[in-house]
Parts: C-alpha cells; structure tokens; sequence
C-alpha cells in the first residue's frame, strides 16, 4: 500500500523562520568539540576496519 507524503512545509515568514530558528537545541562549545573528536574516532577506525578487510587489490579477503 502506497501512502501519500505530507506536503513540506517552507517557512516564508521572516518572523515564523527567526523563532524555528531560536527554537533549534543548542550546544556549548565544549558538546561541539566533543562531537568532533568522537566522529574523527569513528571516521578512522571505519578505515581501520575497511582496510584490515581488504587486500591490495581491493578485494575481500576470504578466510581459508
């Protein structure tokens, strides 16, 4: 069964998209740095991971 998608919604108020705007949660400095770091961690041990799962030539190494 196909359901039908709600229309978007676009906000051409100024006044309507200032408060979506305030309205957004917000982090300190410290919350933002702290995300960073867990993504970079993330990021290299994905490459980590994609490479110890790779040979030379791209391929999947199979077990033997």
């Amino acid at each position: 069964m196909l359901w039908l998608m709600k229309r978007a919604a676009y906000l051409t108020d100024p006044e309507a998209m200032r408060k979506a705007r305030l309205q957004q949660p917000r982090i300190t400095s410290e919350q933002a740095r702290a995300q960073r770091e867990q993504l970079r961690r993330a990021s290299e041990k994905f490459s980590e991971n994609a490479k110890s799962g790779t040979s030379s030539r791209g391929c999947e190494k199979t077990p033997v």
